[in-house]
């Protein structure tokens, strides 16, 4: 998407690239997203990420130092009841932060965080392999972003078009209308290169609209539309980079909730992290249910409105995802709390 964007500027000017090129960009850009945080990733896991061993070091040094204050009363029951179960209860939990935080600067816990980042990750794929009217949610979100790129670069196009005027002589001395050879030109010229852009894609036929005089307009109407697309582009793709940053932050963030945990109070900080990972999920999915659930109900309705998903995309789905997944959260970390209260009395 932030590749898409740029593209999409360039093309703005009349003397730009052909539309098929802010389609390609839209798809670069998506694949950019989702690949951009890999080597952080792979870091993360060998323990070679400077951020998250800088925080586990920090993490490891409050965990012993918790641990051995700890075992002072440890060594007290232990001489009262000898290795009884209570005493074996008690020190498995430390023991087990401590080994999370020492082998291999936290790979233990990264690894831990990596698979819940591919749990989302893959329930979100499939989510958007439902079919809905006929196509899944991928293929109409897809379908439909590429519908309006390109009748986004057509109206701009278009708006070039209105400039010519509307009388004029050929070189053979006849006259003829300028601006709707124009217009013809150029409705002709985006359609063909959809239609190439599909074929070259494996991507089917929609019922795009493909009138001249809708996609004709006023330069300032144009203008401006093109303008909104641009931002609500790029908000849409910062929604998503926030969220694939979320997931690596809440990572970095694990050991520093795995040794709060040791302190003696009543939740677990670690169950909260395990609520942010649900929380993120949910947000990642919701997201994508939304949008996808917006574009299967436009990608055959015929429609010349290059506003509508972007929208949808960068402020409606974002406000619902997060108030979604932060509820969804919240519920889990209050139900881990009180099912922890339970534990304990007993």
């Amino acid at each position: 998407m932030l590749v898409s964007t740029f593209f999409f500027i360039a093309n703005l000017d009349p003397g730009g690239s052909d539309a098929s090129q802010i389609m390609q960009g839209a798809q670069n850009g998506s694949q950019l997203i989702v690949s951009l945080f890999e080597k952080d990733w792979e870091d993360l896991v060998n323990g070679n990420s400077p951020v998250y061993t800088a925080v586990t070091s920090v993490a490891l040094l409050a965990a012993v130092a918790l641990v051995s204050f700890w075992s002072l009363g440890w060594y007290v029951q232990i001489s009262e009841e000898g290795f009884s179960p209570g005493v074996i209860t008690e020190m498995v939990y430390p023991l087990l932060v401590i080994m999370m935080l020492a082998v291999n600067n936290g790979a233990l816990l990264a690894n831990s965080s990596l698979a819940l980042r591919n749990v989302s990750n893959n329930i979100n794929n499939n989510v958007l392999n439902i079919t809905r009217n006929g196509v899944t949610l991928k293929e109409a979100i897809r379908n439909t972003s590429m519908d309006q790129a390109f009748i986004m670069a057509a109206k701009a196009q278009m708006a070039e078009c209105e400039k010519q005027p509307l009388e004029g002589i050929d070189q053979d001395g006849n006259e003829i209308n300028p601006r709707q050879i124009c217009i013809n030109e150029t409705t002709e010229k985006i359609k063909k290169e959809s239609d190439d852009f599909r074929a070259k894609n494996n991507l089917p036929e929609t019922k795009t609209n493909w009138n001249i005089f809708d996609l004709g307009g006023q330069a300032i109407n144009a203008t401006v539309q093109g303008l909104s697309y641009i931002i609500f582009s790029g908000l849409a793709a910062a929604f998503q980079y926030v969220v694939q940053v979320s997931f690596l932050l809440n990572s970095y963030i694990g050991p520093i909730f795995l040794v709060l945990s040791l302190l003696p109070i009543g939740a677990k900080p670690i169950l909260a992290w395990l609520a942010g990972w649900l929380a993120l999920g949910l947000v990642l999915v919701s997201y994508s249910i939304i949008v996808g659930i917006a574009a299967s109900s436009i990608v055959n309705t015929p429609s010349n409105n290059p506003l509508f998903l972007p929208l949808v995309e960068a402020i409606l789905s974002p406000i619902l995802a997060v108030a979604i997944g932060s509820g969804g959260g919240m519920a889990v970390f209050t139900g881990f709390s009180n099912t922890a209260k339970i534990i304990g009395r007993r």
